[in-house]
């Protein structure tokens, strides 16, 4: 096996990782390429699928939202707006539960209980009656899928190298815009459905339900929780996955609960930092994903032209993140994605916040161009899972993560209050303050890493000397050390 003090990939630890039979094994090597292809189409797909459903979830709410929804459950008010912040004030209790959940049992079989959950609350939600039912439905649905992040951030570093790990979350998190799309289709499929003592919203909550149920089956049977248990990998390939793990510093040690990981969650700066760029970035991208077809349909359209209009930010959003993530992959810093990717997000809020009503196209690319705002957040995985190891930091540090994620779903919807209308002004002013915020912290990172880099440049420089010298001291690769134990970390930027 290959040493934890082998610190970087440089030729002569090259040479060391070699399968038995002598071939020589490089991060671009056709043997490791042929590896990573049968990893993708086994995990990728059923990480897509999860986060997929974990959103068009989310937004079945805003779509059932002009099928009716309020009428038939007797909503008044801001009802509507309070049952979609109470979605995220369970998804943001459960962070800590659903952490400690993933730190002692098998990651998979955590995700695929947690999905089998929520499908049936799902298909519940087509019983509900009234404003209290549906209330407390949203509130457990969040509960349960605040395990989806913490979960895919997980398995993504666990199976990828830093450099090949970003375009698999762009990947994954594209389920986004899928959802985007999907729900629309499904949405305009549902108002189109036969009139029986069903509402079209009701059938659409049923039959998703259901579908999570049978993806949910599909997660706890063949999604594989470690390198170890992966039955459709050979030995041969599980150990040259795991050496260019160990070469690539990815900070994957034992799975053990770790008291000092757990403390550097909350003293760390990039994990604060991290955790403000996640809901800097999420605050406009929850209103327009929670509020879209609303937003659409105030522009004179019909539910039916809604749901068929809202289409076109699915596809926003999977072009936004497949473009940063892929631009990752290509040695693009992450920070300078993350800057260029929130410009159209501030010129949609633009055309979105100061075009006449009158102006229906404009507003519509205002919304569209808005959508780009949903990509940093792949990036931000991606950030979390390449630059904080150790298994429980990196637990908790998905776990902050996922907190301000919600805690920003629930602030940007109540930034546009009826008080506010027609104009809108606090919310406008919100939706260019935090993009450029974002900005801010993004490029506050790239310094944070820049200088903790030139600290173990120093570290590795000594290191070397005491090398030659014959003073080196190997350590166990298997260690749980976190990113700021290992003094030879190197950070992505």
């Amino acid at each position: 096996m290959v040493a934890a003090s082998e610190l970087k990939p440089t030729s002569s630890h090259l040479e060391d990782a070699k399968q038995p039979a002598g071939d020589h094994i490089t991060p671009d090597s056709k043997e490791y390429s042929a590896v990573l292809r049968k990893v993708d189409w086994r995990i990728v797909p059923i990480m897509l699928a999860c986060y997929f459903l974990e959103f068009l979830d989310k937004v079945l709410i805003n779509y059932a939202n002009v099928m009716g929804l309020q009428k038939d459950l007797g909503m008044k008010g801001n009802d509507f707006s309070l049952m979609a912040t109470a979605f995220f004030i369970g998804f943001a209790v459960a962070g800590i539960p659903q952490g400690y959940l993933l730190q002692m049992f098998p990651v998979a079989l955590v995700l695929g209980l947690n999905l089998l959950c929520w499908g049936i609350l799902v298909a519940c939600t087509a019983a509900v009656q009234n404003y209290g039912q549906v209330l407390a439905i949203r509130i457990l649905l969040g509960c349960c899928e605040a395990v989806i992040s913490p979960a895919l951030v997980l398995i993504t570093s666990t199976w990828y190298t830093k450099r090949h790990a970003a375009p698999r979350y762009g990947i994954w998190y594209c389920g986004l815009g899928v959802g985007q799309i999907i729900g629309g289709l499904i949405s305009f499929a549902a108002q189109h459905s036969p009139k029986t003592g069903l509402g079209g919203w009701r059938i659409m909550m049923l039959a998703v339900g259901i579908f999570n149920v049978c993806t949910a089956l599909v997660v706890i049977i063949f999604l594989p929780s470690t390198l170890d248990s992966a039955k459709f990998l050979g030995l041969t390939e599980k150990e040259l996955l795991r050496r260019m793990l160990v070469l690539d510093q990815a900070g994957n040690g034992l799975k053990v609960f770790n008291i000092k990981g757990l403390y550097e969650v909350f003293i760390d700066p990039q994990v604060w930092l991290l955790t403000l760029l996640t809901g800097l970035s999420v605050i406009p991208s929850g209103v327009i994903t929670t509020f879209s077809a609303i937003l659409i349909s105030g522009f004179g359209y019909d539910s039916k032209q809604a749901a068929l209009l809202n289409i076109p930010s699915g596809a926003v959003s999977i072009l936004a993140t497949c473009a940063a993530t892929y631009a990752v992959l290509k040695r693009t810093p992450r920070w300078i994605s993350i800057i260029v990717i929130l410009v159209p997000a501030l010129i949609g809020a633009g055309l979105m916040s100061f075009l006449e009503q009158s102006n229906q196209g404009g507003k519509l690319a205002g919304i569209y161009l808005i959508n780009t705002i949903v990509a940093p957040m792949a990036l931000i995985y991606s950030w979390v899972g390449a630059n904080i190891a150790g298994y429980t930091k990196r637990i908790g540090a998905n776990v902050m993560i996922a907190v301000g994620f919600s805690v920003a779903n629930i602030i940007g919807p109540q930034t546009f209050q009826d008080g506010d209308a027609p104009q809108y002004i606090p919310a406008k002013i919100t939706l260019f303050a935090v993009a450029g915020g974002a900005m801010l912290v993004s490029a506050l990172l790239r310094l944070l890493y820049a200088y903790r880099n030139a600290s173990t440049k120093r570290y590795r420089d000594a290191q070397l000397a005491n090398s030659a010298a014959g003073s080196g001291t190997p350590t166990n690769e298997q260690a749980d050390l976190t990113d700021r134990e290992n003094r030879a970390f190197i950070y992505v930027y």
